[in-house]
Parts: C-alpha cells; sequence; structure tokens
C-alpha cells in the first residue's frame, strides 16, 4: 500500500493507494498536492492575495467576477444555507473574528457586538449572478469563509481527478474529519494512520476558528504499526467489502464509494468563568453551539458531507433534512435526549 502525506489548506492531507508501479502513484499524489495548493490560493482566508479575500475586500463596493467553480462552490453555499434554514451559512466570518476564533485571541464578546456582527452574516447578503459568474456583497463587513465546507470540497475535486486517471482504489483522508472511500482496500493489508490536526489555514475548522474533529476518524482496523509508506498489516479476508473506518463513538463500519465527515468541538475551545465555549459558531444566534458528543455523516458527496456534520452539530432538530441529502447520519448514542 502506497501512502502520501502532504499539507494544504491548513490540514494534512492523506493518500492511500493500492501496491502498484510506485512511478505510477507518485504520479497520482502530486496530482493531487497540486489540487489542493491550487484550491488553498483560491479559498483560503489567510493568504492576502487569494480568491477569496480579494472577493471579501472589494465585493461590497462593486460586482467582482469569479471562477465558474468557485461560483459553483458559493451556489452550493447558498442552497445548503436554504435547506438548513440558515444553520450553515459560510458568512459566519464576522462572528468567528470577534469570538478570536480567527487570531487566537479568545474572548467572549459584548452582546451588543454579537447584535451589530450579526447584521452582517446571512447568505441573503451575498448576491450571485449565473450569467456573469458575478458575486455582490449587500454591505461592507461581509466576509465569506469556507471553513465548514472546503475540505470536502477539495476532496470532490480530487475524486474527480482519481476518476480521471482512472484510480479505482483509494482512500483520501483531509485531516482525520473529512475522507473518501473509493473502491476497496487489497485484501492483505491494513492501515492505521495517526489522527492529525484538522482545520482551515491557522484554524478556521466547521463554522470557524479550529478543527472539527479530534478523532482517528480514518484509523482503520489491522494489527501492525504503519510503518511509513508502504507500511502492511494482516487483514482479514472481510476488508473486500470496504475501507474499515472508527466513528466517534468508537463503532466500525466499512465505506466503499462514500464520503464521510465528523463535527465536533472536542479540540478547540475556551473556557471563562468555567463556561465552555466551543468554535463552532451557530450564525442564527451568533453564539457558540451547545457543546455535544460529535456527529458523522455517511454519503456520496464529500462536499455535502462536510457542510450537513456541521449543520447537524449545530441544530439535531435537522437530522430528518440532513438524510435527506446523505446516505446515512450516525451520532453517539451520548447524543440522544440533548436540547435541541
Amino acid at each position: 500500500m502506497h501512502q502520501f502525506t502532504w499539507r494544504a489548506m491548513g490540514t494534512e492531507f492523506t493518500l492511500y493507494l493500492p501496491d502498484g508501479e510506485r512511478e505510477w502513484a507518485v504520479g497520482v499524489a502530486g496530482e493531487l498536492q497540486e489540487e489542493t495548493r491550487r484550491l488553498e490560493r483560491q479559498l483560503s482566508l489567510y493568504l492576502p492575495d487569494s480568491d477569496l479575500c480579494y472577493l471579501n475586500a472589494h465585493a461590497h463596493q462593486q460586482p467582482i467576477r469569479v471562477e465558474p467553480e468557485l461560483f459553483r462552490l458559493l451556489q452550493t453555499c447558498q442552497s445548503l444555507y436554504a435547506l438548513t434554514q440558515g444553520a450553515f451559512d459560510p458568512t459566519v466570518t464576522p462572528l468567528l473574528r470577534l469570538w478570536g476564533f480567527v487570531d487566537k485571541q479568545y474572548r467572549v464578546p459584548d452582546p451588543d457586538a454579537i447584535e451589530q456582527a450579526l447584521e452582517r452574516v446571512g447568505m441573503e447578503l451575498v448576491l450571485l449572478e449565473p450569467s456573469g459568474c458575478w458575486v455582490y456583497y449587500a454591505l461592507p463587513g461581509v466576509e465569506l469563509s469556507f471553513g465548514a465546507i472546503g475540505k470536502g470540497w477539495a476532496i470532490a475535486q480530487c475524486l474527480r481527478i482519481l476518476r480521471e486517471l482512472g484510480v479505482a482504489n483509494a482512500l483520501l483522508d483531509a485531516g482525520g474529519s473529512t475522507l473518501y472511500a473509493l473502491g476497496m482496500p487489497a485484501e492483505s493489508v491494513a492501515l492505521t494512520p495517526s489522527p492529525s490536526p484538522t482545520g482551515w489555514e491557522r484554524g478556521v475548522g466547521a463554522h470557524g476558528g479550529a478543527p472539527c474533529g479530534a478523532f482517528p476518524l480514518s484509523r482503520l482496523a489491522g494489527e501492525g504499526d504503519k510503518g511509513g509508506e508502504g507500511g502492511k498489516a494482516p487483514m482479514p479476508s472481510e476488508a473486500q467489502s470496504g475501507w474499515l473506518v472508527r466513528l466517534p463513538d468508537g463503532s466500525e463500519m466499512r465505506l466503499q464509494d462514500a464520503a464521510l465527515a465528523v463535527a465536533g468541538d472536542t479540540e478547540q475551545y475556551f473556557e471563562v468563568n468555567g463556561i465552555r465555549y466551543g468554535h463552532i459558531i451557530d450564525p442564527r444566534t451568533g453564539y457558540p453551539a451547545p457543546s455535544r458528543p460529535p456527529v458523522a455523516v455517511i454519503g456520496d458527496d464529500p462536499t455535502l458531507c462536510d457542510a450537513l456534520s456541521t449543520v447537524l452539530y449545530i441544530e439535531p432538530a435537522l437530522e430528518s433534512i440532513v438524510r435527506t441529502r446523505c446516505r446515512s447520519v450516525s451520532v453517539s448514542t451520548a447524543i440522544d435526549g440533548c436540547g435541541k
């Protein structure tokens, strides 16, 4: 089994490919590395010359034309905003800044400041003109970020490349919280990748500010050490049914041609006067979502899974809506009975 790891978009990507010609595997990994770094240059909130930073700086002054691919991402965000009744909202950035999840200077804002920031939050403030891929912000101070959807979007673009290259079996993991299992692993091997930090550049994770999963999401069952690239270990023959992954509640399942994304706030939070404030901000209220066990969403589209896992964490009552877009939802049993 070939294993390749690289950093892009502020997280660690890991690609697993079946045994084969090393030159071929290196070429495949190189294509994905270039794609994720291209997306970083387009979508990063922290690279001053990124397309996103230019958009945030100028779109309130005049309409800005963006690349069709970025426009499609914005259309997806707009659709998800409507579908989830505002629980998914990439314009949450002013609130992330206010709470200190962007600059890592954590603080509890004044309620009046939260109300003022909320005036600049809402995808209805981002106007999209499909005929020319124009984007316009209705108010100064509106600011997009893609922490809650960017890794899933990146995996989706990499999946397209894998299929174009004729790759039938692979696993691509972004930061330990979002992955896609393509095909199935070889019968005789198992992988045990180490969990790694997640999140956007300098920590904008799901709805801002931090990693969205502190779990070994892509840890595959088996004996033996990873051993770096090419590490092998015995694996039962039932591996043919898919890649074995461990969910946040400790259970395991096999994935084949499926995406999985996890959301939770176990990694990034701060406490003031004994009160815990997690990094996942509810864009409807301006306050961090109540802490609860992590949730996992499984589906065909890694972009949707990435976004909807955060939605489900913010608002468990939206589970029925999430299920209409995904194959299944996995939640820790401890989430049962949580306040809605």
